[in-house]
């Protein structure tokens, strides 16, 4: 017994080393590794693309947004959706004819509201609302004083303590204080009912 003893004791240390250099020089652990590994790659490769124009768009959004240049109305709704990235929120309303019937794209990180008829791909409206970062072509920008919005885009044909309107323009300045909080403009003709509303 004593025999199997120590024979059982002596054979052990060398399965134990013969283990170990199997383990340890198992290029075969290192390289069942390899390939989950060189899986991973492909998934960040695609979430470095997809973070990539995240980045850009970040940059348009906050540096480049120009309102007349980057995005105007009469524009298609395609190629203003490029710019914008994903909306907030999508929206369909009713006209009071179908041909009336409008779509409302949300980007309220941006501070617009888009609108398109549904019969239609391009921007009917453009909706500048207060929290909008950036800028008119023609230089105002929300929070612009009144004497800042004539340099800007002239007299308006009508002007109340609420509201500035260049109708010849499609362009309706809302006003606090005399200062710009928001604005509607609208391309030419639009059959949407807010212009309608606004035009009389």
């Amino acid at each position: 017994d004593e025999v199997e003893a120590e024979i059982g004791l002596t054979a052990a240390p060398p399965d134990l080393v013969l283990n170990n250099p199997t383990l340890t020089s198992g290029a075969k652990v290192r390289q069942a590794s390899i390939p989950t590994e060189g899986a991973f790659p492909v998934n960040t490769a695609n979430e470095v693309t997809a973070s990539r124009p995240s980045k850009k768009n970040n940059k348009k959004k906050k540096e480049d947004l120009v309102i007349g240049k980057t995005l105007k109305t009469g524009m298609s709704l395609e190629s203003a959706l490029s710019t914008l990235g994903i909306p907030r929120s999508i929206r369909i309303n009713r006209g009071t004819e179908p041909e009336r019937d409008s779509i409302s794209v949300e980007y309220l990180n941006h501070g617009l509201r888009i609108h398109a008829l549904t019969q239609n791909s391009t921007i009917e409206e453009l909706e500048v609302l207060p929290e909008f970062k950036g800028k008119f072509v023609e230089g105002a920008k929300i929070g612009s004083k009144f004497p800042e919005l004539i340099e800007s885009f002239g007299i308006p044909e009508s002007k109340d303590s609420s509201i500035a309107k260049y109708p010849h323009r499609g362009m309706y300045i809302f006003l606090k204080n005399d200062t710009m909080i928001s604005v509607k403009l609208f391309a030419k003709n639009s059959k949407l009912l807010d212009h309608k509303l606004l035009m009389n």
